[in-house]
């Protein structure tokens, strides 16, 4: 007897599934013909699921169906089968929209008939809700034998259905339905209560998916446990499943542990469960108890409460009103100019006269320096904190208020444990949900309550996707349980969507609103300005949504041509109307015509021109989220009635947005990790008016920041990671490492998002300071100075775009959780990370705390709190921050300030240029850079992205032309305090090598030096016993710590063994790919430890300049000659300078553009690596002088050849068939005279199968290319007429769709 694995089809099988169609002794149902047009037209058509079926003795594919939610019938409208089926046949059976399928077509080889039953069980399997499959048979037609149905194998398993106008003597030929019963084809399973005999079968089962359960509980706890008698005995229920196998011979499948001994009050304190109705029965209004609580919640600030300006103001209103005067008496003008001539002079006379007078005048601008770098620098600034009295109203019954009265009141029941055995199909444990609600048939709720310590088994992941989580309160429980709860309607309501009628228009203000009208009008809430204020911007929102979705459905209601289509979803009978069933939620869309302009960022299939018309984009969607796990449904009930199927909600970054509560379930889209043109602002792009009145602004594709969502109707796969990862710090590389993470399913085949809905469920903790996850993704701040978001320092950022777009096109906190705090200890035998206000448990910790600008200072003791006037700009928040400070610098002293600022990498001249474009005057500034030691060797030979020499030295002169007074080989030594406070009154730096000291008088002290790990850090990895060298972390080459659960990345490392290539100043993203593969999550094939790819840095320079700057890191250190030694390429042409750097080898290890335009130059990364050679011979054509222009030489249409994403593939197939040739020719022993003359036809032979490798990789992606590269075959059409000559360039589509629906 034959086995078989029944499993989804992907795109992978078309050759087989085509080479099974054209195979003879095969049998079929369902319409054959569209199936011949060819193997890419297979799977044009939408069906719900495609499956094929593999020998196990053979591993043939020997079967492939097709299953979707309304029949292959062309005249028939897809949201007509229901009443198509009850007018047109009798039947006695209960047919719904939901549960049923439709058979539309199977093909199978005859000797394997026995494979229809398993892709039956596999649907069945897959669709809990779904009770029958029907297969439409039509009447016979005299046709070629290669096109005969046979439905004999399926009768065998079904019931055959005729229409009412069937006759057997006047009319037999007719349409016929063969309807397969899941209880007909699926084992029954019987639920029973456990008894003691049922012991060593349970505890078996238990075993394999929870071992450690036995240890702590002992050998008979499930006889015991069965065996109680005492008052709490009655609370706990212990059912089995049992199956029947073909010897009719009964076993222990599924065992289900559930409780009624609940702690409502606990879990009314510790959990936000008024949604859930505090997890008791509905009072009558005659008789209740009621107890008064006080609970805590933590609310979110408002994203237009955090960073804007009148945030802001709000602050300084707080701190300045009624408080501190400020000081314009004539003493402190004369102490400002004191103060001016003392920091020209570089001394200090009188430290203690003058310290004082400079600090009254200053000590207004103290207090707002404080007040605003400890507001948004904690926690309280971004999570309020607030309690609250709640009266829990419950029930009266017979007993009086108290324990007894809440159990009987309760409605909740817990499932304690749940398992199954191994040889279970999983997906049917939702018969099991089934069976626990049809125990308590007086309860509405499941709870399920998972520890944090504990791994949850595989049957536990099955079932919680029927469920949803409970928001914890803030509590002095320690290590709080994670709560799921669910509502009988989850699993018993059907989920149907109906057209908008008048009616509906309240209903769907009423969901739009969803809990912000009681949250704004409670009488519990706080009556701060901050919550009101915060109130107030999301409201404000709101209302434009709801004034949005006012004027679509006045359009759908007023317009039968209207573009949108708005739907009620409602829960309840779906074969009853609207009415009788509850609403749920709603979803607007419209059709989506922009599917080509999403190329330029976001990695996508091009060639889906079958879907151009079947594209749809979502608008708003509201539903409540019980009912989440429905997803699915809901989009393929949405397909039925719009017929289309390719779903896409657009998020901006910037601007208002709608609801979405469906985008959890949708699948991302990853923007491209290299763009492949110049991304400029201000593009102005031609778009069509559109045809609705509403006149919808669309969104500019070349230059928003968008996020993307797709459902294409796929089955959904989860994406995971087994380890519970937990992240300190928020940088460039845990960015990189996030997206990757997150994406782990993307390729560029497109191999999973072709066939599932990816979506990523993490185990991912992140650590980061307060305010840093907040900064990163603000959109509201508006700089009063700039005119675009790309010129501004506040929002530019200086990484690549795989970085950037992780903050723009992404938001990585849907998949994250993000833990604002202070790292205060790490617990390495209990595996902790001890903040100041949880612990968090880890499997694998990754350290990636590096800080690029950290201040030392031997003479200032490192337990004194950071001081105010202090900047050091690590992160975006930084940038905020000082732009508050130097609004309130030239404010509170608009004619006596002082800034210092020390460093000297092109950081630092960025800016620079911020504080001249802001209202900082020149001759204020004072420029100190450090001494740059080289002598080095190994630092020379590094190439560093942050530090140019040549141009830094024409930055000096330009700044030194503007006023700014630039102070050489000047190192910072310390800096002096004021006595009372944390405020730098001067700074202290020593030259070298004089060792002679300069004091310099400032107010605010910009830091960029160097560091790389912050003390406080260090201080607590020092306590864990974490081995450190000097400052930098010791690892191995897999950058593991000396405890093999803790890794460490970034710049603060050092590799124990030295390695002889380049591990700093490397690609965040090709160092996250080797940090997934270190971990085990993603393997790489041909994986090496050194680095080859390039890393980019950009800034913004002064007098309005750009920088973008792309270098190689040294693969083999040693071999390499100092970075000074290259051969540098430059050009100049209409203000843009470029230079270009060959190593020794001629390849291209640094590009260089310095530029007015306002663009983004990602697409450099593809020429930064390549030899000159294959860059149309760059060295040749410069020397030529053709290269007037590297930028423009960059974007010529050659270039698109190396930019396409399958290169690399065709560079490694031209390598590993020349390489052995090549050899073999290099060592041959007979080379002499006539060796040239050899080596010359190797030469001549090995160009012309390069040139058709080449040649056949422009006919297969010629599609892909802007411009249109000639082929040879285009010469010899121009000798054709006119008529004949487009006729085979022509693409047609011919899509399934032609012949069914």
């Amino acid at each position: 007897m034959y086995e078989f694995d029944v499993r989804l089809a992907q795109v992978a099988d078309l050759d087989e599934i085509n080479k099974l169609i054209r195979s003879p002794g095969v049998r079929w149902f369902g319409n054959i013909r569209p199936k011949f047009r060819g193997k890419h037209t297979l799977f044009h058509s939408y069906q719900t699921y495609r499956m094929v079926a593999l020998c196990r003795q053979s591993s043939e594919l020997v079967a492939y169906a097709e299953v979707r939610n309304y029949p292959s019938i062309s005249a028939l409208p897809t949201d007509c089968w229901l009443e198509w089926l009850s007018v047109r046949y009798c039947l006695t059976v209960s047919i719904s929209w939901l549960n049923a399928l439709f058979f539309n077509f199977c093909i199978y080889k005859s000797e394997y008939s026995a494979v229809l039953v398993e892709i039956v069980k596999e649907v069945l399997y897959r669709e809990n809700r779904v009770w029958y499959l029907i297969a439409v048979r039509t009447p016979y037609v005299r046709q070629p034998f290669h096109f005969n149905e046979t439905f004999d194998d399926l009768e065998k398993i079904a019931k055959v259905y005729y229409p009412r106008e069937f006759s057997t003597e006047n009319n037999p030929n007719t349409q016929s339905l063969c309807i397969v019963h899941r209880f007909d084809i699926l084992r029954k399973i019987t639920y029973r209560k456990a008894l003691p005999e049922d012991n060593d079968e349970i505890i078996a089962l238990q075993a394999i998916e929870m071992p450690k359960l036995r240890e702590e509980l002992g050998e008979f706890y499930i006889a015991e446990e069965v065996m109680r008698q005492d008052a709490d005995a009655e609370k706990s229920l212990l059912v089995v499943a049992e199956t029947a196998n073909q010897c009719e011979e009964t076993d222990i499948a599924i065992f289900l542990w559930l409780t009624t001994d609940i702690d409502i009050l606990f879990y009314v304190r510790n959990y936000e469960v008024e949604q859930f109705g505090n997890l008791v029965k509905p009072a009558d209004s005659k008789s209740f108890h009621y107890e008064t609580l006080t609970v805590s919640s933590v609310q979110r600030r408002a994203e237009a409460s955090m960073f804007t300006t009148d945030a802001l103001e709000d602050l300084d209103a707080m701190t300045i009103l009624g408080g501190l005067q400020r000081i314009d008496s004539g003493m402190s003008v004369a102490s400002a100019g004191k103060m001016k001539v003392s920091s020209i002079g570089g001394t200090i006379d009188d430290t203690v006269t003058a310290g004082e007078n400079k600090f009254f005048m200053r000590e207004g601008l103290y207090s707002k320096f404080k007040y605003i770098l400890e507001k948004l620098r904690s926690t309280e600034y971004y999570l309020r904190h607030e309690q609250s009295v709640m009266n829990f109203i419950y029930p009266a019954g017979k007993e009086p208020a108290g324990p007894a009265a809440r159990e009987a009141a309760s409605n909740v029941f817990v499932l304690k444990c749940i398992v199954a055995r191994p040889d279970f199909p999983l997906p049917r444990l939702f018969n099991a949900m089934v069976a626990m609600f049809g125990a308590y048939p007086d309860r509405d709720y499941c709870m399920m309550v998972m520890t944090a310590k504990k791994k949850a088994n595989k049957s536990y992941l099955e079932v919680l996707q029927y469920f949803m989580p409970v928001v914890s309160r803030p509590s002095n429980v320690s290590n709080i349980d994670e709560v799921y709860i669910t509502h009988r309607s989850t699993i018993f309501g059907d989920i149907s969507l109906y057209k908008l009628e008048k009616e509906d228009v309240s209903l769907v203000h009423k969901m739009a609103l969803g809990n912000l009208d009681k949250d704004v009008h409670s009488a519990d809430s706080s009556s701060s300005s901050f919550s009101y204020c915060s109130k107030i911007n999301e409201r404000e929102e709101l209302e434009h949504e709801l004034r949005f979705l006012d004027a679509i459905m006045k359009d759908v209601l007023e317009n039968e041509f209207s573009e949108f289509s708005v739907f009620t979803i409602r829960c309840g009978n779906s074969t009853r109307p609207a009415k009788e069933n509850t609403s749920i939620g709603f979803v607007v869309l419209r059709q989506f015509h922009s599917y080509a302009k999403l190329f330029d960022h976001y990695h996508l299939p091009r060639h889906d021109n079958h879907l151009d018309r079947r594209r749809a984009e979502i608008i708003a969607v509201r539903l409540h989220p019980l009912f989440l796990v429905s997803a699915d449904l809901i989009f393929r009930d949405l397909a039925r009635k719009t017929n289309f199927c390719d779903f896409y909600f657009i998020s901006a970054f910037d601007g208002y947005k709608y609801s979405n509560d469906l985008k959890k379930m949708m699948m991302v889209i990853e923007p491209k990790s290299v763009k492949k043109a110049p991304v400029f602002s201000g593009v102005n792009v031609d778009q069509k008016k559109p045809k609705s009145r509403l006149h919808v602004p669309m969104p500019n594709f070349a230059k928003d920041y968008l996020i993307i969502y797709r459902h294409k109707l796929n089955p959904v796969k989860w994406f995971t990671n087994s380890r519970k990862l937990v992240v300190i710090g928020f940088g460039a590389l845990t960015k990189a490492f996030l997206r990757l993470l997150v994406f782990q399913w993307n390729s560029k085949d497109h191999k999973n998002s072709e066939n599932y809905t990816c979506l990523s469920r993490l185990q991912v903790t992140v650590i980061c300071r307060p305010g840093i996850v907040e900064a990163d993704y603000d959109s509201l701040f508006k700089c009063p100075y700039c005119t675009s978001t790309l010129g501004c320092y506040l929002s530019y950022q200086n990484e690549s775009c795989f970085v950037r777009d992780c903050c723009l096109r992404m938001d990585l906190r849907h998949w994250v959780h993000f833990v604002p705090g202070k790292v205060q200890q790490i617990n390495r035998e209990k595996k902790l990370v001890k903040l100041e206000t949880c612990e968090i448990h880890y499997d694998t910790l990754l350290l990636m705390c590096d800080r690029m600008f950290v201040l030392r200072s031997p003479e200032t003791p490192m337990g004194t709190g950071r001081p105010s006037n202090l900047v050091e700009l690590n992160f975006r928040l930084n940038k905020f921050m000082l732009f508050y400070k130097v609004r309130a610098l030239l404010e509170h002293m608009p004619r006596t300030y002082l800034v210092v600022v020390y460093g000297s990498n092109l950081y630092t001249y960025e800016c620079i240029a911020f504080l001249i474009g802001h209202g900082v005057d020149c001759s204020r500034m004072i420029f100190v850079q450090p001494h740059r030691y080289t002598g080095r060797e190994a630092d020379m030979k590094e190439k560093n992205p942050y530090w140019d020499k040549n141009l830094q030295l024409v930055l000096d002169e330009i700044l030194e032309d503007k006023g700014v007074s630039i102070f050489l080989d000047y190192d910072f030594h310390h800096y002096n305090l004021h006595k009372s406070s944390d405020f730098i009154m001067e700074v202290i730096f020593q030259h070298f090598p004089s060792r002679k000291q300069a004091t310099f008088e400032c107010d605010l002290f910009i830091s960029f030096e160097e560091g790389h790990l912050n003390q406080r850090h260090k201080n607590f990895l020092r306590s864990a016993k974490i081995e450190f060298e000097g400052n930098e972390i010791l690892v191995d080459e897999q950058y593991r710590t000396n405890d093999p659960n803790i890794y460490a990345f970034g710049s603060f490392v050092r590799i124990r063994k030295t390695p002889n290539y380049q591990y700093r100043f490397v690609s965040e993203r090709e160092l996250s790919r080797k940090i997934l593969h270190y971990l085990g999550i993603v393997t790489q094939k041909n994986f090496e430890d050194r680095f080859s790819e390039p890393q980019l840095f950009q800034a913004i320079l002064p007098l309005r300049y750009f920088i973008t700057k792309v270098t190689m890191p040294r693969r083999y250190l040693q071999s390499h000659l100092n970075v000074t030694e290259n051969c540098n390429m430059t050009t100049y042409k209409d203000n843009t300078f470029c230079r270009v750097a060959l190593s020794t080898h001629k390849i291209v290890d640094e590009i260089v553009v310095v530029t007015k335009m306002e663009c983004h130059l990602d697409f450099l990364h593809h020429f930064c690596g390549k030899h000159e050679l294959l860059l149309n011979k760059l060295r040749s054509r410069f020397k030529a002088r053709t290269i007037h222009n590297f930028l423009k030489y960059f974007q010529e249409p050659w270039t698109e050849l190396i930019m396409h994403e399958n290169f690399e593939d065709l560079q490694e197939e031209n390598k590993a068939l020349l390489t052995p040739m090549a050899s073999s020719a290099l060592s041959r022993a007979e080379r002499g005279a006539l060796g040239d003359v050899t080596d010359m036809d190797f030469f001549t032979l090995n160009k012309r199968y390069m040139e058709i490798k080449i040649l056949d990789f422009l006919r297969e992606h010629r599609r892909d290319f802007r411009h249109k590269f000639a082929l040879p075959e285009d010469f010899h059409r121009l000798d054709l007429p006119d008529s004949d000559r487009h006729l085979d360039t022509e693409e047609s589509d011919v899509s399934s769709d032609s012949t069914e629906t």
